[in-house]
């Protein structure tokens, strides 16, 4: 960090000292991981996948984007995703602010690839993720080590059972990292299902 008064270079090592406000944190900045979604009728970012406004550029650009004659095109288009997304007939980045705006099908979504959140939800007879808040069978294993899941002898279970939840879920008595492919399984209240978390 820097010294505001005369901007002098600190390393503090005292983990719970806080700022009094003379003090200026310097940063890491973040890093923009980025990949696209195919183009087709209604495709877009997953929730909780959209850049924003500010992070759009560079974004696009990790994926082969670039500025139509220098500008960034921000727009309220209903024939375009939400969020950011390059122009299939020349990669132009644009950034669509109508979150009703559909995809006509002439637009990549740009997407961050940054592990969503996870919150695992209690063991309940019935209990499952919201619709649309379930991760991917190759997202599950990310996303169930951030609430304390394990592979049981190095091992992830995958299988189509139908007293499990669909998705994502723990095991209650060893938290072993499972994923249902039963779209239509019933948790028997043994299992925590794995959501995406806000």
């Amino acid at each position: 960090f820097l010294q505001k008064i005369d901007r002098a270079i600190h390393f503090g090592t005292n983990v719970t000292s806080i700022n009094n406000g003379e003090f200026q944190p310097v940063c890491k900045p973040a890093v923009i991981d980025a990949s696209l979604v195919e183009a087709s009728y209604d495709s877009k970012c997953r929730a909780g996948r959209n850049f924003n406004e500010k992070e759009c550029v560079e974004a696009g650009t990790k994926v082969v984007g670039r500025l139509r004659q220098g500008k960034f095109l921000v727009g309220d288009w209903t024939n375009a995703p939400y969020g950011c997304f390059l122009d299939m007939s020349d990669n132009a980045i644009h950034y669509g602010r109508n979150q009703n705006g559909i995809n006509n099908g002439n637009f990549l979504p740009v997407c961050t690839t940054n592990p969503l959140p996870a919150m695992l939800l209690p063991a309940e007879n019935g209990n499952k993720c919201p619709i649309g808040d379930n991760f991917s069978k190759e997202e599950c294993v990310a996303a169930a080590e951030q609430v304390g899941g394990r592979l049981r002898r190095g091992k992830y279970l995958v299988d189509n059972w139908t007293h499990t939840p669909p998705g994502c879920f723990l095991q209650r008595s060893d938290y072993a990292i499972h994923f249902g492919e039963n779209t239509e399984g019933v948790n028997n209240g043994h299992f925590q299902p794995v959501c995406v978390g806000v």
